[in-house]
């Protein structure tokens, strides 16, 4: 039943695609700003219709701290815009039609924008160049051990000489953009684009199952991936594969509602075999395969999906095996520490406390509980045997992804878009968190340079430690008590069905 909008509705939808389409252009004209606090090092300067803009209004007049915290206004801006346009697609009275159009029209803009916020796009360069152009494993060499190469100014200072910690496919096709082309920028444009198609590929996937399963959160869920400015700003715009293992997992759903079993477990494997966060919704759902059989069927049938998985995996890693690294970056990964993970955080008072004696404690205890709480989730999945149904599937995909997301050890804004294909299917509490997390991150990054805004940079980290952590351990905690009261009195872990909103009116 359609919910007819009032006048009242009518206003406070135009006021918030307004808001949503000044704040994106706000982000856009400060990006294109020259010596934008946005931009990582290029390797040209950027031209292009934004940069005309720029020009017109004089914000290229504005330089060093003034600049800074006119970005400042603007990533705050985007994440105020995307709440009102999140609550009014909620309530009903903005269409599914107009969500889509203008996560279109975003996505198609951000092709003007330079690259934005992150250096990772040269990592997965220089990876893919260690393979392809000099023939060595880029899970054992390091891009230090290539110091002449036309990448080594551009790759980030921290990962020097680190070994790749992508999946194995990733790393495949990262030295198929290298083997393609050598310059700098075509490669840079290549990820971009990669990014930015996986991502609006990822809001089409998600528009039309939510429109065949639940059309009343059609321009919700559309929402939530393609007009959040965490997906456009910090994850398309900065080419990261993050955004093809959310296609993956948006993929593996739609195949889990239409009941192909053993394509989802394609899916998942290769968003895996793109980044081993992908894991989690891949071992769940085959929880849910076995519980869903009777005792004597659960080996056989689970049997093509595990051998299925394991010839993908063997395909994308024989040629990057190895016995210095046989996990191919995963355990790297882990030993890496996030500026805004809670863990750090706790760690960080643990040695203070203790001398530098116990801020190993936190690290150990935080990934033990990330373990734990994805156990509970999948315990929870088998005691609804055998009547599990597709919305309890992706909602235990992503009480998992958001688990392993905020008591992981590396937390970046990027991270969120692994479980933002699945926000629709959430109960209240854990889409909050997934919300609010996602809009704490937005906020959370004004510097992509630390040389160049010094004076910004140190406020920067200043806020992220004391205001965007605490808010995200707090986040954590309501996520964490929930699903402990959930598992206690058997609530579902699916959203309850009177939270299903009122179907938006066609414009």
């Amino acid at each position: 039943m359609e919910r007819r909008r009032t006048g009242v509705g009518r206003t406070a939808s135009r006021v918030a695609l307004a808001a949503s389409v000044a704040s994106f252009a706000f982000v856009a004209l400060v990006a294109a700003t020259p010596g934008s606090p946005f931009t990582p090092i290029l390797p040209s300067e950027p031209g292009g219709p934004f940069r005309w803009l720029v020009e017109l209004v004089g914000l290229d007049g504005v330089h060093g701290s003034a600049l800074a915290a006119v970005g400042v206004i603007a990533v705050s801006s985007s994440a105020a815009a995307f709440v009102l346009v999140l609550r009014e697609c909620r309530r009903g009275t903005i269409s599914a039609r107009t969500a889509i159009g203008l996560a279109v029209g975003y996505h198609l803009a951000l092709l003007f924008l330079p690259l934005l916020f992150s250096r990772d796009v040269y990592s997965y360069a220089y990876y893919g160049r260690i393979a392809a152009a000099y023939h060595a494993n880029p899970y054992v060499a390091t891009p230090a051990d290539f110091p002449h190469d036309i990448l080594a100014t551009f790759v980030g200072p921290k990962w020097v000489d680190t070994p790749a910690v992508y999946g194995a496919l990733w790393t495949q096709v990262s030295a198929l953009v290298t083997r393609a082309t050598d310059d700098v920028g075509t490669i840079v444009s290549t990820f971009r684009l990669i990014a930015i198609g996986a991502s609006l590929a990822t809001v089409f996937v998600v528009g039309g199952l939510v429109r065949r399963v639940r059309p009343g959160r059609e321009a919700f869920a559309v929402a939530l991936v393609g007009l959040n400015p965490v997906v456009l700003f910090q994850s398309a715009a900065s080419g990261h594969n993050d955004l093809l293992v959310a296609l993956a997992i948006a993929s593996a759903l739609a195949l889990v509602f239409s009941g192909r079993e053993l394509w989802a477990t394609a899916a998942l494997a290769l968003g895996t075999l793109v980044k081993v966060t992908a894991a989690v919704p891949l071992l769940l759902w085959w929880v849910a395969v076995a519980a869903r059989r009777p005792r004597g069927e659960r080996l056989r049938t689970l049997a093509p999906h595990v051998g299925l998985a394991a010839v993908f995996a063997l395909i994308a890693a024989a040629p990057f095996a190895n016995t210095e690294d046989p996990t191919l970056g995963a355990v790297e990964l882990g030993s890496h520490e996030g500026w805004l993970a809670p863990s750090r955080f706790f760690r960080r008072v643990f040695d203070a406390v203790s001398g530098d004696v116990l801020g190993i404690v936190p690290r150990i205890a935080f990934a033990v509980i990330a373990v734990a709480a994805i156990v509970v989730v999948a315990r929870t999945v088998w005691r609804r045997r055998p009547e599990i149904g597709s919305a309890l599937v992706g909602a235990s995909w992503g009480w998992g992804l958001l688990c392993l997301m905020l008591l992981g050890p590396v937390l970046l804004p990027w991270y969120v878009t692994w479980a933002l294909p699945l926000g629709w299917l959430l109960p209240r509490v854990p889409r909050t968190v997934l919300i609010g997390t996602g809009l704490a991150l937005t906020v959370s990054q004004w510097i992509s340079e630390p040389a160049a805004f010094a004076t910004a940079y140190d406020a920067n980290l200043l806020v992220g430690h004391y205001v965007i952590t605490p808010v995200v351990i707090g986040l954590l905690g309501w996520l964490l008590l929930d699903l402990w009261r959930r598992t206690r009195s058997g609530a579902p872990l699916e959203d309850e069905p009177g939270e299903v909103p009122a179907a938006a009116a066609e414009r």
